[in-house]
């Protein structure tokens, strides 16, 4: 830059982030090769909002600088050409020049030229005037009076609309203003100096919203500022453009600087079926700010730890991927010792003295440390401290209005401080942390408030105490900004040594090795574990990119584990080996077995009630007349009588059972009972659709709460931080005698350790659920731990499944019969025994096998969106495929005469409300990114089937009748969208008659607002009706959505099957794709047992090549590390040649290593390898009749030429299961495969096995029958 604008301030060297959206070949001046696959992008409002999906198409791979103005994707305004070999131009139009004709009518579009290699950018937060102004009634101040920029809003323009309504806009717009804020912030960013660091938002390489650094470079240049041209002389407002040309060093052949080979990794992930995430670089998240809005600085603590980042994953690239990467390593190696130094010994020094200033009302720390810093560049590098004592000496020596910020009582308190403080404040500068986190530990006050009760001399005796007790805050210290303040570059270390008990020299220091551990721990947690086995903490500190590295193994550990307190307990798994959980975690723990194991032993309560008659009562229907259903409806009523009883008279009792087996109706009944009834009922539930229809089927409307509802107003239950905890003083509820909780499996351990801590005279705990679904999003697996630890060990055999604290329902009912398709084919990967029927439910020829079930093959991706309109058509009842109206009244829309758009109405009157018909119909799919996932379905049906609505959301005037276009999916009046926010609501109307309170996946219909005869204005926001409160109008204004930030609502015609769990609808359409790393055995069994009535699978491939999804190795649940019953034992398993561990007791692994499905295949498996047998477990046979069959195991006996097939039988006591053989045995007969009892046959002997009747297998007929059949 030649020069600085009136106000602006020189900073110190700052680092640059730069954000730009994915882009499928390399962001080199390109349009997308192919477009429409890539959704990741549309995550950015002005792609998301101004992508035209048909030009893009139609100019898919051309240059970008050969293409018209007009045809020019408005991922270009994003940075998309960064890598660009060739200048760039744009006409840049100013975005209020249209909407605010009055004060930015004259201004022109302007020439905007973009160089070679080299981004457009623009620091989105320093043009937000809440940002730039602070908020006052916060006690907060801005960009503007914390860095003494010369911002006069005087300045800024009144603006109004062309109704003439004065506007209140975000943005600064005055070129003076501007230019002050702009050249502030690009200054600090040196030519030759400064890094810049490329990162996206969202790719298709991770589900996780954590941002994913693209590549690296070194800052080239630093554009000069642009005017926008006027139409007029001496116009009455100037305004600059905010984007500023930086360019950068990266070029393809990285020898100064670097890209990640995503596309490249993304390639190879589909070929060998991996996971992507684990090439990716994610910024740090201490520094997710500074990944913020667009562009930010970037300190150079922050890029310490971003190149530390992008090293670790180029090492895991090396070796995988082809490229230059030792190249880009050693590139990266010479910055890192170059910003060491830069960084220096104390990089929080201005957030420190803000901390100590804050009681003068002082926040300007990070001036003053901008200051002192040249100060010290003109002394020599000085003593930083000597300097500020100095200056708190004698204010005159800084000049300018910073020495005017140094009032007498701050002088005074700074001479004054004792000397434990004093080197709080030095420990806290040696950490970049921010200024909210250094008040929180210095102030007491703040301390005590954050929970945090480690005193001074604590955090001085252990510096990584400052992350050890922060990190449940809502913005924690994390454990990377206090380890690289212990160990600076070495040259810094001897120029500013650390004296005293806060001196950490050594890199396996038992306090390091500590905090690390912890760090480990939480990072698992986030992974579902609840513990790690040591060699695990191992690896994983091994792994993790640390400087100097931890070397943590067997030794160093036992010697720490002394120093570990109660801060990380040691346990073990079952072989023996120590295994670590932290603290809060070992708490649940300790909550939850009490009260499981305690409740159980305990007095039961007894009742002279008839249970079978009660069922009978409920169901309210006589016994089928047809023999075979009336035998089925008989078992179902038994195992209800007998499910009813334990449910009463236990202290706790889970019920389980899949979808339609009659829980909740079974609820219906416990909730009817008087002693039930009478003294107190509670119904909970972790999300608000579930928390619904919990109370629907109960027929206890308004009864139910959500978990976050019930345990924030408890006290245990952080709305921020979105974390759950025991809070041993904060008050119990005891008003409840009976409390039921549903979609238990949803459940983490600290939500279930927080919800039994806030309960007290608690007679009666309901826990049901479906362990089979997927596990909860957080630690643990504590509901299917407390089934298995409940359950009776021959459980697989019993009928009805019935025990004191365990209640199953085996049998569905819903639509009458278990013998459904849908029903089979779920039960596939349901992780049981599988059913007879399983099998014609995956062969190719049983698309007719059930009308309830539809499978539709698809191969490439195009064809999928084809395909799925075609199935919306059809199971909707449409006109065709451009039935908009007919597609509206789908979700609750209703006709109006001959216009054609539909109304979507609240309930109010007779009108039922349009959110009723928000379950009608729901798409599922496993991803968000690419054609078949979430956010491009979503996007194909609103273009496909709201076209009207959206040409009336684009009028220009007051023809305009609805809502703007909202957010980066274009949110219209009548979309079906979700809530993904836990929030309390102030907009609502009418007022509900609890809380206005939103879950997180609460499934609403826009209902407004919508222009009618009395509505003055224009309509402004979006007024949805949510399922689970028909009637209140929740209004959410276009200011809630934008570039950063959670934005409260998504369109939600298609959700992911994570976001659907704890719903039903009556018909979905399920979206499987293949390869597809985050399939799992539960994720199938979860998005399979969604609908009500009908199930439509548009699968890619053959739908038996799903199958193997229904092995153990493919298993979520199992491969989670808890401890809450029994010591773990993780065992290696190699799946897709990729190492994984399982928890051994959750699956069945033969003496030959395999896994299968049963006890009793497990012991014929291995009775049969003790006899030297070769066998094969599940292998498919392809019948003469075109069928493919999966007999247990296959036994080929080349000596005598003959083939055994066995099969081993289960539940033959269960009519339907009995039928279900009995058509597969006949199969058999019918292509030459006979009984061994019958001689065998032309095409192989059938070996029959069943389990006993009262349970459990005879291994002694097992050895005869292998002795007598196969090796007589």
């Amino acid at each position: 830059m030649k020069s600085f604008a009136a106000g602006a301030r020189r900073l110190p060297p700052h680092h640059i982030t730069i954000r730009v959206p994915w882009h499928d070949d390399g962001w080199t001046g390109h349009v997308c090769s192919r477009p429409l696959d890539n959704t990741s992008c549309l995550i950015l409002p002005r792609i998301g909002g101004g992508r035209r999906d048909d030009v893009e198409v139609r100019c898919a791979g051309q240059r970008l600088d050969e293409l018209d103005q007009s045809d020019l994707p408005p991922c270009m305004a994003e940075r998309v050409s960064f890598m660009a070999p060739f200048e760039l131009t744009r006409t840049m139009t100013h975005p209020y020049k249209d909407i605010f004709p009055e004060t930015h009518g004259h201004i022109a579009p302007t020439r905007f030229a973009q160089p070679a290699y080299s981004a457009a950018c623009v620091p989105f937060r320093w043009m937000l005037r809440g940002k730039i102004e602070g908020n006052v009634r916060e006690g907060e101040i801005g960009i503007a009076e914390r860095l003494k920029i010369g911002w006069i809003p005087d300045r800024e323009p009144d603006i109004r609309n062309r109704q003439g309504d004065e506007v209140d806009t975000a943005w600064a717009q005055e070129s003076e203003n501007q230019l002050a804020l702009l050249d502030t912030f690009f200054g600090a960013v040196r030519p030759e100096e400064s890094l810049c660091f490329f990162y996206a938002k969202r790719t298709p390489l991770s589900e996780q919203s954590r941002r994913v650094i693209i590549g690296v470079g070194r800052v080239l240049s630093v554009g000069e500022s642009t005017e926008y041209e006027n139409d007029v002389e001496n116009p009455p407002l100037r305004c600059a453009l905010w984007e500023r040309n930086v360019g950068h060093s990266v070029r393809p052949g990285f020898e100064d600087g670097f890209l990640f080979p995503y596309q490249e990794a993304l390639a190879l992930a589909e070929r060998e079926g991996l996971d992507p995430e684990e090439f990716v670089a994610f910024a740090p998240d201490e520094c997710f700010d500074a990944y913020s809005y667009g562009s930010e600085h970037l300190s150079h603590d922050g890029a310490v730890a971003s190149l530390v980042t992008c090293a670790a994953a180029l090492h895991r690239i090396r070796g995988r991927i082809e490229g230059p990467w030792d190249e880009a390593l050693a590139w990266v190696d010479r910055q890192l010792n170059r910003l060491w130094k830069a960084r220096g010994a104390f990089p929080g020094l201005g957030s420190a003295l803000s901390a100590f200033g804050y009681e003068w009302g002082f926040q300007h720390g990070s001036l003053l440390a901008y200051e002192i810093e040249l100060l010290r560049e003109r002394q020599g590098d000085a003593d930083p401290w000597a300097v500020v004592d100095s200056v708190m000496d004698d204010p005159s020596k800084l000049g300018g209005p910073v020495a005017d910020l140094l009032k007498e009582g701050l002088r005074t308190g700074w001479k004054r401080l004792a000397h434990e403080r004093r080197a709080l404040l030095k420990l806290l500068a040696r950490c970049s942390v921010s200024e909210e986190q250094a008040l929180r530990i210095y102030d007491t006050t703040a301390r005590a408030e954050a929970g945090i009760e480690a005193g001074d001399a604590e955090l001085l005796d252990n510096p990584y105490v400052l992350f050890e007790a922060d990190r449940h805050t809502a913005n924690p210290i994390a454990f990377g900004s206090v380890d690289r303040g212990m160990f600076p570059d070495e040259g810094v270390r001897e120029q500013f040594p650390m004296t005293g008990p806060s001196l950490v020299e050594d890199p396996a220091d038992a306090r390091r090795v500590r905090a690390l551990v912890v760090d480990l721990l939480e990072e698992a947690a986030r992974s579902g574990h609840t513990l790690l086995p040591r060699n695990w903490v191992i690896q994983r500190a091994r792994e993790r990119a640390l400087q100097p590295p931890c070397p943590l193994g067997e030794n160093i550990l036992d010697a720490s584990e002394e120093s570990f307190g109660s801060l990380v307990v040691v346990s073990a798994t079952r072989t023996g080996e120590p295994a670590y959980q932290v603290d809060r975690l070992t708490e649940c723990r300790r909550i939850i077995r009490r009260e499981v194991l305690g409740r159980v032993k305990g007095k039961r309560h007894s009742a002279d009630l008839y249970w079978r008659g009660l069922v009978d009562e409920g169901i309210a229907e006589p016994l089928p007349l047809d023999p075979e259903e009336r035998e089925l409806e008989e078992r179902a009523r038994c195992e209800k009588a007998a499910a009813l009883e334990q449910l009463f008279g236990s202290r706790l009792c889970t019920l389980i059972g899949p979808a339609g087996t009659g829980k909740t109706t079974l609820l219906r009944m416990l909730c009817s009972i008087p002693a039930v009834a009478d003294k107190g009922l509670l119904l909970l539930a972790p999300t608000g659709k579930a928390r619904v229809r919990l109370e629907e089927q109960t027929e206890m409307r308004g009864s139910g709460q959500t978990l976050a509802e019930f345990l924030i107003r408890r006290q245990r239950y952080d709305g921020e931080t979105g974390a759950y905890y025991p809070n041993p003083k904060a008050p119990r509820s005891d008003e409840y005698r009976t409390v039921i909780v549903d979609e238990c499996s949803m459940l983490t351990e600290e939500q279930l350790a927080a919800l039994i801590d806030s309960l007290r005279n608690v007679e009666r705990l309901v826990l049901v659920g479906d362990p089979r679904q997927l596990p909860p999003i957080g630690a643990g697996r504590p509901f299917v731990d407390i089934v298995r630890e409940l359950a009776p060990g021959n459980i697989d055999a019993d009928f009805p499944r019935s025990a004191p604290g365990y209640a199953e329902l085996m049998i569905p009912r819903r639509q009458q019969g278990d013998a459904r398709a849908d029903v089979l084919l779920a039960s596939h990967f349901s992780g049981r025994p599988l059913d007879p029927g399983a099998d014609a439910v995956l062969d190719e020829g049983a698309e007719g096998l059930d009308e309830r079930l539809r499978l539709v093959q698809w191969n490439h991706p195009q064809e999928l969106q084809e395909r799925l309109v075609t199935e919306l058509v059809q199971a909707l009842d449409l006109a065709g495929p451009d039935d908009e109206l007919g597609f509206e009244e789908s979700l609750g829309g209703a006709r109006y005469g001959d216009i054609p758009w539909a109304f979507f109405w609240n309930r109010f009157g007779d009108n039922p409300g349009a959110a009723d018909s928000a379950d009608d119909w729901q798409m599922l799919s496993p991803v968000r990114a690419g054609l078949v996932g979430v956010d491009a379905l979503n996007r194909l049906v609103q273009a496909r089937f709201r076209g009207k609505v959206r040409e009336l959301a684009e009028r220009q005037g007051w023809g305009r009748k609805v809502p703007r276009p909202i957010g980066p999916q274009t949110l219209l009046y009548g979309d079906k969208v979700i809530n993904v926010i836990n929030q309390r609501r102030r907009d609502v109307w009418p007022r509900p008659d609890g809380e206005a309170y939103l879950a997180n996946g609460d499934i609403g219909i826009v209902v407004g607002q919508y222009k009618g005869r009395n509505f003055k204005g224009l309509p402004r926001k979006l007024e949805v009706e949510f399922a689970g409160q028909l009637g209140p109008k929740y209004g959410f204004y276009a200011s809630e959505f934008g570039d950063e930030g959670r934005n409260p609502l998504e369109l939600a015609y298609c959700l992911t099957v994570h976001k659907t769990q704890g719903s039903e609808f009556d018909v979905t359409f399920v979206v499987l794709t293949n390869p597809c790393w985050l399939l799992s055995r539960e994720l199938l069994y979860t998005a399979l047992t969604r609908h009500q009535d009908r199930l439509i699978i548009l699968h890619q491939g053959p739908l038996a090549e799903y199958r193997r999804f229904a092995n153990d190795e493919h298993s979520e649940i199992a491969r989670r590390m808890t401890n809450l019953f029994e010591d773990p034992l993780p065992r290696e398993t190699i799946v897709d040649a990729q190492q994984r561990f399982l928890e051994e007791g959750l699956v069945h692994r033969t003496e030959r290593g395999e896994l299968v499905r049963s006890k009793s295949e497990l012991v014929i498996a291995d009775k049969l390898y003790a006899r030297g047998i070769d066998y094969a477990y599940e292998q498919p046979l392809t019948l003469s009749s075109g069928r493919t069959k999966y007999p247990d195991f296959t036994i080929v006996d080349d000596a005598l030429g003959v083939t055994f097939y066995w099969e081993h039988l289960g539940m033959l006591d269960d009519p339907g299961y009995r039928a279900r053989w009995y058509a597969k045995r006949t199969e058999y007969l019918k292509c030459g495969i006979s009984p061994h009892e019958n001689g065998g046959g032309a095409e192989g002997t059938l070996i029959e096995t069943r389990d006993e009747p009262g349970g459990g297998l005879d291994a002694a007929m097992i050895g005869s029958v292998i002795d007598s059949v196969i090796l007589g």
